[in-house]
């Protein structure tokens, strides 16, 4: 089992403070940006480092719980599922999200929810 870090994801109070934190007090690049109709968002490198930001909102995915904070790279996302026992702290079981990955999702028992997500390239 190899389960790498990918990024950290962060729904900020105040969206343009938080960019502005990451891209001028940290000096971190702003790999990508987007506004849809999920609102906006952007995603800094600090190198080793990945910090994925966006404006609060409701997702499928999420059904109004806080989404998951922690996001590790998965080769194999059915494999990796399949190893895991079978209990409450699957929030999800494997499926596609809408920003082209495939993930599933558990919670630990402090409720923080981790996403196993199989990238591909994507946002990699």
């Amino acid at each position: 089992m190899n389960d790498r870090f990918h990024h950290v994801f962060i729904q900020p109070a105040d969206f343009d403070a938080s960019l502005k934190f990451y891209r001028d007090v940290l000096g971190w690049s702003v790999t990508e940006e987007w506004d849809g109709k999920d609102g906006r968002g952007a995603i800094l490198s600090g190198g080793g480092v990945k910090v994925v930001i966006a404006e609060r909102h409701v997702t499928r995915e999420s059904d109004g719980e806080r989404r998951p904070t922690l996001h590790l790279d998965i080769h194999d996302i059915d494999k990796r599922f399949k190893a895991l026992p079978k209990g409450s702290h699957v929030v999800a079981e494997p499926e596609a999200t809408h920003w082209g990955t495939r993930w599933f999702v558990v919670r630990d028992p402090d409720g923080n929810a981790i996403a196993f997500e199989e990238v591909h390239g994507r946002h990699g």
